[in-house]
């Protein structure tokens, strides 16, 4: 009979290998945020500013707007945060409309056109879009998901006023907000 060309132990160092190599690889892939639904974005900041009687409030990944919540109706205190870490990154914050209620959004483990994102407790798709237009009118929240290009928006009262001259529908957003028809 001929020599054994496998043992038992070097089936063992070999699984080992195989399984070590395994590991390493899913965890290098989470570090970098890889996966079905692509790479995670890295959160850098954001900021608000009013367009007429709106307020928007926008966050950045890099030098460019990635998601954008216009306001109209809100009336006391607002505000945002958010947190970027090697596994997971947040981004959140909140509005009052006028008769006080704290309506409240997050966004949890961003990507390009994706991760978790709630306003006031109801979840919304990226992939439909990244901006948000939001009205409290009646003591209502209602909500528009709008799939605008926010990349080349300047984050500033121009920037966004330019943006809404482009699209009618953010126009007759601020309008309503105004009171005009």
């Amino acid at each position: 009979m001929g020599k054994r060309l496998f043992t038992t132990r070097s089936v063992a160092i070999v699984g080992c290998l195989v399984l070590v190599t395994l590991v390493v690889i899913l965890g290098v892939w989470l570090t970098l945020g890889l996966g079905p639904r692509g790479p995670r974005l890295a959160i850098n900041g954001g900021g608000t500013c009013s367009v007429g009687e709106t307020a928007v409030e926008y966050v950045f990944s890099g030098d460019k707007i990635a998601l954008a919540i216009w306001c109209a109706g809100i009336h006391g205190p607002s505000g945002s945060s958010s947190e970027s870490g090697l596994f997971s990154s947040t981004s959140r914050g909140f509005f009052s409309s006028a008769d006080g209620k704290r309506i409240k959004w997050a966004w949890q483990d961003p990507r390009e056109k994706g991760g978790d994102f709630e306003i006031d407790g109801t979840r919304y798709d990226l992939a439909d879009g990244g901006l948000f237009l939001l009205s409290t009118k009646d003591g209502q929240v209602r909500v528009t998901q709008l799939d605008v290009d926010l990349s080349q928006v300047q984050a500033n009262t121009q920037g966004f006023e330019a943006l809404a001259k482009k699209e009618p529908r953010i126009a007759k957003f601020i309008a309503e907000a105004s009171g005009q028809k």
